[in-house]
Formats: structure tokens, sequence, C-alpha cells
């Protein structure tokens, strides 16, 4: 049995992976100069200098492991599962402890961070899981990969044996965490809401025998007009920039039709270029459903069964099917207005709810 559950945090876990790298060029680099020096011949005065050199390449190969030493603060949460008390570590000294006793409840949240790259900057989410302590809120733990996370922050209820607080305002006890999404509770305010989509979303509901469905005719023509312009302008810079430079624009064309090798170009850059347009107009065309039966869910076709998954969530302007081990993300971009994303995952959860056969009288006294 183990006696300690031991979880690092986000920049920590990067950091492994930059050492790795490291110390992988490092040896090739020491592998590549051994074998130069196997194939040189020093004299006896030579090995002064080649002890110099080796000693300034020593130097040079532990700087960056003596700067990341200084400027990083790698952090540890630790859960003593003999003492009962959780730890929590900056470069290896402890900085705080906490009795599982103390915690009445955790829950879970996010933050954001930008980090600039050559090519400008990227968005960073990080998810926590946060023990509540009376009106204090304590990082638990955290990660980029929110399924992984939700399953570290289940172990962690079970340990301390508190409930966790869902975003609906829930209260998911313990026992309760590893039930599939049919059979979970389901907030009384999601069941008690009239659920009206806007009119800009053309969203219609329809019943077929034993399935409820979801039908989308929404379309953002803005986004064609403007899908349209791009294919355009991608097109004819694919022709002129490149086609001139190789002779194979139509302003190099001397006779109709032009040789094969204009011809296949003309093809290609048309296909290319006008992918952006084409895309758009099967996302806006294609049929968007979402149906619910008796024991799964069918998103666009694709049938995701209740037994296997744990819940729904909403991330920006995608729904994710999540369990203990994947994440499934389906993006409503195209499906319906910005608006009306959390109206959407509040009707698949009432459905879900519903056509499974639960009650709504026995969750007001759940």
């Amino acid at each position: 049995m183990e006696k300690e559950l031991r979880w690092s945090d986000h920049k920590s876990k990067n950091l492994r992976l930059v050492r790795i790298i490291l110390v992988g060029s490092e040896l090739i680099s020491i592998a590549l100069l051994g074998i130069v020096f196997s194939m040189t011949r020093f004299k006896e005065t030579d090995f002064l200098s080649f002890g110099i050199v080796g000693i300034f390449m020593i130097l040079f190969f532990a700087l960056p492991h003596i700067l990341l030493a200084f400027t990083t603060k790698p952090k540890e949460t630790v859960l003593d599962l003999e003492s009962k008390t959780i730890h929590w570590f900056e470069r290896k000294k402890e900085i705080k402890t906490l009795p599982f006793q103390s915690i009445n409840s955790i829950s879970y949240s996010e933050y954001t961070y930008t980090v600039k790259t050559k090519n400008g900057s990227r968005t960073v989410t990080v998810y926590t899981v946060i023990a509540n302590v009376g009106l204090e809120k304590i990082q638990l733990i955290e990660g980029t990969n929110y399924s992984k996370l939700r399953f570290d922050g289940e172990i962690l209820c079970k340990h301390l044996k508190v409930p966790i607080l869902t975003s609906d305002g829930l209260t998911i006890q313990p026992s309760e965490l590893d039930l599939p999404i049919h059979k979970r509770k389901i907030s009384q305010s999601i069941l008690d809401q009239e659920i009206q989509f806007s009119k800009d979303s053309e969203l219609s509901v329809l019943k077929q025998n034993q399935k409820v469905i979801l039908k989308s005719n929404y379309k953002q023509r803005i986004l064609v007009f403007v899908a349209f312009c791009v294919s355009v302008a991608l097109t004819l810079i694919i022709q002129f920039a490149i086609g001139d430079l190789f002779s194979l624009s139509v302003s190099h064309w001397e006779s109709f039709p032009a040789t094969a090798g204009q011809m296949v170009f003309l093809f290609l850059n048309l296909v290319l270029g006008f992918f952006p347009f084409l895309y758009v107009l099967f996302q806006q065309n294609r049929v968007k459903e979402i149906s619910i039966t008796k024991t799964s869910i069918e998103w666009y076709g694709k049938e995701y069964p209740f037994q296997t998954w744990e819940d729904l969530i909403q991330m920006d302007s995608k729904l994710c099917l999540v369990n203990d081990t994947e994440l499934v993300s389906f993006s409503l971009f195209y499906f319906c207005e910005t608006s009306d994303i959390t109206n959407v995952r509040h009707w698949i959860l009432k459905q879900i709810f519903e056509i499974s056969g639960n009650d709504p009288d026995l969750l007001r006294f759940g």
C-alpha cells in the first residue's frame, strides 16, 4: 500500500523534459568529441591544452543546469497517507503543512498566463485542484491536462474523504465520483430552467421514437465571405509568388491549354488556395445534430455510450466528455452562437437525466 502521493507543479514537469534534452544533447556532443579525439594524433605537450579545453567544455555543459537550478522554484505537494497530512515543498524545502481534517471540500479552478514564443505568444491554461479550508482556498495540485487533473482530484477526494464542489453548485460525495454521466446528480437549477436558444443559433428540438435530437441550421454568412476573400488572396499569392519563381503561373503560359506542369500547378494552387473557403462551406452545410438516446449521446453521427463517460464540461467554445483517462472535445463554433454554448450543455444534461429515467423529485432530497 502506498504511504504517500506526490504531485509536482506543471512547470517542474516541463523542466524535466528540458533537462532530458540537455543531457541528451551533451552526451551526443561528448561522443562526437571523443570520436574526433580518437582520430587525432596528439603529442605529449598537447594533453595540457586538451585538459584546459576539457575543463571549459565541462563548465559550458554545466552552465544551463546551474542557471536552471538558480532561476526555477520547483514545487511539490505530498499527501502523507500515514500521518494524514498534506505537505507543500518549494525547492525541496517544506513551506506548509495541513492535516486532512482541516479541509472541508475540494473544487476545480483554472488560471491562464501568456508565454512569448519566436512566432508571437501563446496562452497556457493551467487547471487546479483547490482545498476549501473554511473561507480560505489553498491550491493542492495543478496541471495542463484536465482529464488527468480531474482524476487526481478524485483520488484526493477519496483519501481526504471530503466532497467535491462542482461549477454547477453540486456537492459530489466520494462514493458518487465513479458514477457514469446518466447516473450522476444534476443541478436543480438546470432541471428547473426553461432552456431557450437565441433565434440566431437556429436550433430546433426534434423527437424521433426514443431519440431526442438538437438540430442546428446555424450559418455564419460573414464567415463564408471572409473565408472566400482569404482564399482568393491565398490563391493569388501562391500563383504569382511561387508560380513566377518556377515559371508556372498563368503569366508564363504561352498557349492554351498550357503545359502539363503548369496545369498541375494550377490545379494544386486552386485546391490549396480555396481550402479555407471549402472547409468553412463544409462546416456550414454538414448535418449538425446532437442526439440523446436512452444509452448514449450521438455527436455528428458518432455514438458515445453513457456508461463510458462521467461528465460533460464546458471549456471556452467547446463541450467535453470526460472520464478518468480521456477527454473528447466538441467545438460548437459552427453549431450555435457563443452565448448559447452553456444552454446547449444544460440541454444535453437535462435530456440525459430525463431520458435515462431519473426522477427529478428525488433529486431535491439528494
